[in-house]
């Protein structure tokens, strides 16, 4: 990992772990399109600040004050790659600490090691990305960060807050977190890291230049596109514009499910599980899932990208379940997708 580049650089500590990022969930990716501004546009870094002056513009200044070095000199983006790198080490030890909760299950009850499970995983994610965060900011220099760049740590970060949020639920709803138990300080503590990285990161320079957001916009307005006319999230050599702006997908393969045996799998689960490890570089892999009533649960492994499921329409293709929290579920984990 890259010391920052600040003027009067402060030091780093590296993180505990060394994930790579290979899972981004639909939503967050989804969410990323729909901040307004153009793709090619730079933003120029404001001077160095005092931790205590950078400290005032976050969620909990007290808090903020004592992560930073006192004696150190940067700008928010140096403060703000300074304490992804400390929450890098927080989510690891978050994870090994649950880890250690989970192998004696003889403590725990159903509900608390549910809830734990999806604490674990969502961990996991937390510290995926953290990484992909840190590699996007690492891409470029102290001085300038293109709009885009911005957006996607943005998202990813506040998907850290929400998957720290989901977690403190699922123990709270399991009867299982109380003041003084191991976990309850580091993932208080990781919650408040979180939130005052995501606000120091919001402060630096290309989020502070947003433009006002119109409340009765239409989302789609605030599609970003490239010169070609193609969205800004589109990978060109997957997406092909031809006459008339129709959008042709390139795909690396495509598999039918119909519960009747007409296609290749009877379930959702079943393609899923055949599905290629893809990196998308060649296109999509498309799923697609014939009219029915889908009783399952489905899980997509962060391993799998580009998976594309197509249903026969709105009411037509339907997936469904009956987890409830009253059985024993988490919340988190009741979705059938």
């Amino acid at each position: 990992l890259k010391a920052s580049q600040a003027k009067t650089p402060i030091k780093m500590v590296p993180p505990a772990t060394t994930s790579t990022m290979n899972f981004i969930p639909l939503l967050f990716l989804t969410l990323t399109l729909f901040f307004p501004s153009s793709i090619s546009q730079n933003f120029s870094a404001p001077g160095p600040v005092t931790p205590d002056h950078a400290c005032t513009f976050t969620t909990d200044p007290s808090f903020c004050q004592s992560l930073l070095p006192s004696e150190s000199l940067s700008n928010f983006y140096g403060y703000g790659r300074y304490l992804i790198k400390k929450s890098l080490q927080q989510s690891a030890t978050f994870s090994s600490l649950i880890n250690e909760t989970i192998r004696d299950k003889a403590a725990l009850t159903p509900r608390a090691a549910a809830a734990l499970e999806d604490c674990l995983l969502l961990s996991e994610l937390t510290t995926d990305f953290l990484v992909n965060s840190l590699s996007t900011l690492d891409s470029c220099d102290s001085t300038s960060l293109a709009q885009d760049q911005a957006d996607l740590v943005h998202t990813l970060m506040s998907g850290i807050v929400t998957n720290q949020r989901t977690c403190l639920d699922a123990l709270t709803q399991a009867s299982f977190l109380q003041r003084g138990h191991k976990l309850y300080a580091p993932l208080m503590n990781g919650s408040q890291l979180y939130s005052v990285s995501l606000a120091m990161l919001t402060n630096s320079w290309a989020f502070r230049h947003r433009k006002a957001v119109d409340p009765g916009r239409k989302l789609l307005d605030d599609l970003r596109v490239g010169s070609d006319g193609a969205p800004a999230w589109v990978n060109r050599n997957i997406f092909h514009f031809a006459a008339g702006r129709r959008m042709a997908l390139q795909t690396v393969g495509s598999v039918v499910v119909a519960q009747d045996g007409s296609g290749n799998y009877r379930t959702i689960s079943e393609a899923i599980a055949a599905a290629p490890a893809n990196d998308g570089s060649n296109g999509y892999y498309v799923i697609n899932v014939k009219a029915g009533v889908y009783q399952e649960y489905v899980t997509i492994p962060k391993t799998k990208k580009y998976i594309m499921m197509v249903g026969d329409g709105m009411g037509k293709t339907v997936i469904t379940g009956n987890r409830n929290v009253v059985d024993g579920y988490t919340t988190f984990n009741s979705a059938t997708l």
